[in-house]
């Protein structure tokens, strides 16, 4: 084998290596800006039925001219459906779904909001 061959071979192993060493770092990161909710179950119970459907408002925008809530990483509107479910009412914080003949209230966690300070007013 002549050394412009072996050369050639030797630098794709390199570069192999290197590009495979380089992507390794990055497993099992997640995205930080992901939101953090848990994951739908989808194994079926003892009576071999799926298990009911969970919703989860993870945000609600209002503004002059539409409400939409954000439920399962969906976009929806009221009269629109999301995994099943139509939405009923969008409120400043929860929203009502309704699947089958049962209304479902959803609700947006409580968190503290920040206010400047009275000094800076």
């Amino acid at each position: 084998m002549s050394n412009w061959a072996s050369s050639g071979i030797a630098t794709g192993l390199l570069l192999l290596t290197i590009s495979a060493a380089a992507a390794s770092p990055l497993e099992g990161l997640t995205d930080p800006m992901q939101p953090l909710v848990a994951p739908a179950a989808t194994a079926s119970n003892e009576s071999g039925d799926p298990p009911p459907t969970v919703w989860q408002l993870q945000g609600i925008r209002i503004d002059q001219r539409r409400r939409s809530a954000l439920i399962n990483g969906q976009s929806v509107a009221v009269g629109e459906e999301v995994d099943g479910a139509k939405v009923l009412k969008i409120e400043n914080d929860s929203v009502v779904i309704q699947s089958g003949d049962k209304p479902s209230t959803l609700r947006l966690l409580k968190h503290d909001v920040k206010q400047r300070s009275r000094a800076l007013r």
